[in-house]
């Protein structure tokens, strides 16, 4: 069930009236008051490019809502060829949060979803309710190649002292992380080459 005490009142962004161009059956609730995107009574599932970032476009272009400050945003979706786009990535901008109905239940949110503050949490914890972010492999999704492709940027990532779970040691000779290594050389024309070690 919708959550009117919130939404003013406004049933029509939640039963669909064709002959009014109502929008209709939405899973959310957006109140602008406390920046939560509240999941209305007994919805268990959500995908993020319909029941969130499509329902905000909906909500935020109705009314006076476009005044309230962006609740999400996108990345991607471009073609990469005629079969295939790079995937989408979401982000709540501004300290909006996903807010659970209250209840006992597993609350499953599909998407890439994330939040524009690092290490931030899309959804706020609600005792009894325990919450599954379903993600793609970015990487996979956004870069034709492969899995030669993913693993060779993984690689570059790790190397460049980016992977906080693997140190990095660097000599005169060598740079290494984990099981990667690079060999630095120099010729006396001071060229230096530096090769990945097998």
């Amino acid at each position: 069930m919708p959550n009117l005490s919130v939404y003013y009142g406004n049933w029509d962004f939640w039963e669909r009236d064709p002959s009014k161009s109502h929008y209709g059956a939405q899973k959310v609730t957006f109140d602008p008051s406390t920046y939560h995107i509240v999941v209305n009574e007994g919805v268990t599932e959500l995908d993020v490019q319909v029941d969130i970032y499509s329902a905000w476009k909906e909500w935020f272009a109705s009314r006076t809502n476009s005044g309230n400050l962006p609740a999400i945003s996108c990345i991607g979706g471009e073609q990469i060829d005629e079969t295939r786009t790079v995937g989408r990535t979401y982000f709540l901008e501004n300290g909006w949060r996903i807010q659970p109905w209250y209840g006992d239940y597993n609350l499953v949110v599909d998407g890439n979803l994330y939040t524009r503050e690092p290490g931030g949490k899309p959804v706020n914890q609600v005792d009894g309710v325990s919450v599954s972010l379903t993600r793609s492999n970015i990487t996979e999704v956004a870069i034709a190649g492969g899995e030669a492709t993913e693993s060779r940027l993984y690689e570059i990532w790790r190397i460049l002292g980016l992977d906080a779970a693997a140190s990095q040691v660097i000599t005169d000779s060598s740079i290494t992380v984990g099981n990667i290594t690079l060999s630095i050389s120099q010729t006396d024309d001071e060229t230096t080459t530096v090769e990945r070690s097998a």
